[in-house]
């Protein structure tokens, strides 16, 4: 009778300790919602570490409250405005200011700049133009427009527009002028229209670049809020922020600064989450 050999599996000769099956879930629960969370956590980590710093370095006395608020400060003078709704006019008047001007901007610049990337007499015709106007100091400009408009709300909006609108310009038109050419000579071989060719191909495939032209265009905008408000302003954050100059009050300063600042955030949160839903290839380009 032929020899029968058996052979004890490892697992049966030294099985895996209790709780193994638990644990190794656990790790991978952890790893995961590390891989998730990783920018929001090292960021949060961050901003915490520099506000620590930052209060200490104030309530030590290495740096004078007169030259610069400590963040509780800074933190306790919103509040203080938001309840007792003294800022609630600033925050109006530079967000419609800033709103108007912006939507100006996108409304004129994104069509601008897809007929500048499609249309070669247009680019050639415009982008003189263009180049001139956004290598001008857009500043220098706001004397001219209150002559000419007045103190009013829409001198300030012209401005804001002014420095938003190239930036949405640039961006659009190389988004569009940067399409893969085999695209559109596929969607031509089928037949495809003119303006199926924009909005099925043109137009999606230039989006991350429309995008990320607004992006930039918000920071060109609360920048332009606080230019805007320099001159003959009664109200909004700029004006904000100069009485506070003016006054010496670092803590109305930052206070102003840190709100523009927060705006500038949110909008650039919310741009990402828009850019997440009409562009989601972009987050598998990423990964």
């Amino acid at each position: 009778m032929a020899n029968s050999s058996f052979v004890i599996p490892n697992e049966v000769r030294n099985p895996p300790p209790q709780g193994t099956d638990s644990s190794l879930a656990l790790g991978m629960a952890k790893a995961n919602f590390w891989h998730e969370h990783r920018t929001g956590i090292t960021r949060a980590f961050v901003v915490v570490g520099v506000l620590v710093l930052w209060e200490g370095l104030v309530r030590s006395g290495v740096i004078s409250p007169l030259f610069l608020s400590s963040p509780l400060a800074v933190a306790g003078w919103i509040v203080n405005g938001v309840a007792t709704g003294s800022i609630w006019q600033h925050i109006a008047v530079s967000g419609q200011e800033a709103l108007i001007g912006f939507g100006l901007a996108v409304a004129t610049g994104v069509p601008v700049g897809i007929a500048m990337g499609r249309v070669r007499t247009v680019r050639d015709t415009l982008e003189p133009f263009i180049m001139a106007a956004n290598a001008s100091p857009t500043v220098a400009f706001l004397p001219l427009l209150i002559i000419w408009l007045g103190i009013g709300l829409w001198s300030k909006v012209v401005l804001i527009y002014l420095g938003a609108v190239f930036t949405v310009v640039v961006n659009t038109e190389a988004g569009v002028a940067n399409i893969d050419p085999r695209l559109v000579e596929t969607a031509r071989a089928f037949m495809a229209t003119r303006r199926q060719v924009l909005t099925k191909i043109v137009i999606p495939s230039a989006i991350p670049f429309i995008l990320a032209g607004l992006r930039l265009a918000t920071g060109r905008v609360l920048i332009m809020v606080v230019v805007a408000e320099l001159y003959a302003a009664t109200a909004g954050l700029g004006y904000l922020i100069f009485q506070g100059g003016a006054m010496y009050d670092t803590t109305q300063v930052f206070a102003g600064v840190t709100l523009l600042a927060a705006t500038g955030i949110l909008l650039n949160w919310a741009l990402r989450l828009l850019e997440r839903r009409v562009a989601p290839w972009q987050d598998l380009q990423e990964t």
